[in-house]
């Protein structure tokens, strides 16, 4: 079976893009035994540096590793291979860690990182590719076919490959959303952020995907209980996405960034341990989310923990 692929998306940022990538990624790790890719298509380097620590994201580009690595392959003009560029353990909970050293692995995570030296690249590239009379669509063209023969390979090595993508539509991020077969959109209930998400939903189905509706999961994060929050909710669902899939709604709380701190890249936590009052949501995140896969799908995922 080859890996499933979804993109972790919103024009809007500050929505919990990237702590979404981080828990549905431990979730389907921990609670399913999944082995997970995360690629960072985002110069903020958030997720990479909540599961490598901001040391970890600078030693892994360093070494060689990281998404503006694979971008330098693509400019430079040399055969597409994602594989090198890839760190393998991006692993934070220490029941993957023990199981994986009992060489009994139970979920895994590993993380093709981004860098900020991401966007310098990324801008160089356009600069020459524009000079030459190209297209923001020839570009975003070219990308896409160059990481689809670049992540095939890995596509029997992962059960799902997440693609944390930017909050805009540049070549970079509307490659990641080609590339993928799902898109989970994260949100906040307020004005400003329903608007990014509509106006995300209109572009993505008219440009990228005609049968959105059907794959794509809808996450309502940062979720504070007043009754405009309540009424911006019951909009989304009842009238204007109210053909998608929706997760749980993840509430405002400081434990979930909390867990997202890492003290540093040989320290691990347990899971009850990492996420503590929040573990529940993200377990029903997990839940949620291989429902959905199922429903496309129609493979069964079993749960090993509880």
């Amino acid at each position: 079976m080859t890996a499933m692929t979804a993109a972790i998306a919103n024009l809007k940022g500050g929505v919990g893009k990237s702590t979404t990538t981080v828990m549905l990624a431990d979730g389907l790790a921990y609670f399913y035994g999944m082995t997970v890719l995360v690629i960072d298509l985002d110069p903020q380097a958030n997720s990479s540096q909540m599961l490598l620590t901001e040391r970890g994201v600078q030693a892994a580009s360093d070494q060689g590793k990281g998404t503006h690595h694979l971008l330098a392959e693509f400019v430079a003009g040399r055969p597409a291979a994602a594989s090198p560029f890839i760190m393998p353990n991006a692993v934070t909970l220490e029941e993957l860690r023990v199981a994986e050293e009992q060489d009994e692995r139970q979920g895994w995570i590993s993380i093709l990182p981004a860098h900020p030296q991401l966007r310098l690249r990324e801008l160089g590239l356009e600069e020459e590719w524009y000079s030459r009379a190209g297209t923001p669509t020839t570009l975003s063209n070219a990308l896409t076919a160059y990481f689809r023969t670049a992540f095939a390979p890995l596509e029997f090595l992962y059960d799902i490959i997440i693609f944390d993508c930017p909050p805009n539509l540049s070549p970079l991020a509307r490659a990641g959303l080609s590339l993928s077969d799902t898109f989970l959109t994260p949100t906040i209930a307020d004005s400003v952020s329903t608007w990014g998400t509509k106006q995300f939903s209109e572009w993505v189905g008219k440009n990228i995907a005609p049968d959105l509706p059907s794959r794509n999961f809808i996450l309502i994060t940062r979720f504070r209980d007043t009754s405009y929050a309540r009424q911006v909710v019951s909009e989304l669902r009842d009238i204007y996405l109210k053909d998608r899939w929706f997760g749980p709604t993840i509430p405002e709380s400081v434990h979930v960034l909390k867990a997202m701190d890492r003290a540093a890249l040989d320290s691990y936590d347990t899971f009850r341990g990492k996420y503590g009052p929040v573990k529940g949501d993200v377990r029903r995140l997990a839940e949620r989310f291989t429902d959905f896969m199922s429903q496309r799908t129609g493979t069964t995922w079993r749960k090993i923990r509880d």
